[in-house]
């Protein structure tokens, strides 16, 4: 089936893109970081509109995040057992989401929209039968997908001309955002340390002004 829709994509563009999309965020195990770096590539190469492929990819994922986060909140937990029974790996990927929800709450959802996307899928209907507030599942849901949508459209634009060797490599593009992000975080806060520390210690040292001696 991914073969037959990757075939598709320079015929039909942006529906299979969104299709695909949809059916990912639903549960239905699809490339969709693939399909959205092919998607990218064609922008690049002029055969699609980024405004085109950009909306409709979002909107296709936050309409899955729907369909899963509805069918959990009415199934419950029986849906939810039921939806991890059919397979082993199905099943170890609901219990991550069920442990990283009870961990990290809301900020789950947001991680797991392109973080690690592939827990995504399956933590839409363990938000909903946990009963989680739909406006804050919303709430983070789609800046989640706004992101991710973004960060494999624009991979695929900019090394359309190596995208073969990038689709090879996604499955590490996690690890690598991972490990991006946590870089990031940790040179922020040192320097917001060292700024604060610098601050302090130079107001240790100096003297007030109505205090200061006059010569």
């Amino acid at each position: 089936m991914s073969e037959q829709l990757l075939a598709l994509l320079p015929v039909y563009g942006v529906p299979v893109i969104g299709f695909a999309v949809f059916l990912a965020c639903c549960g239905i195990p699809l490339p969709t970081a693939v399909i959205m770096l092919f998607g990218g590539s064609l922008v690049a190469t002029g055969d699609l509109s980024f405004w085109a492929v950009y909306p409709a990819c979002v909107g296709a994922a936050c309409g899955g995040d729907q369909v899963g986060y509805w069918a959990g909140r009415f199934g419950g937990t029986g849906y939810v057992e039921r939806f991890a029974a059919r397979g082993p790996k199905r099943q170890r990927l609901v219990d991550r989401a069920r442990d990283y929800l009870e961990r990290r709450g809301v900020i789950a959802i947001f991680i797991t929209r392109w973080l690690l996307a592939m827990i995504g899928p399956y933590m839409n209907p363990v938000a909903g039968a946990a009963g989680m507030r739909w406006k804050l599942f919303i709430a983070a849901a789609i800046p989640g997908q706004m992101l991710y949508v973004l960060i494999y459209t624009l991979l695929g634009l900019i090394f359309s001309h190596n995208i073969i060797a990038v689709a090879q490599i996604v499955g590490n593009a996690s690890g690598f955002l991972a490990a991006g992000v946590v870089t990031l975080a940790l040179f922020w806060y040192m320097t917001r340390v060292l700024h604060f520390s610098l601050k302090k210690r130079r107001r240790r040292y100096l003297k007030p002004r109505g205090r200061r001696n006059r010569h």
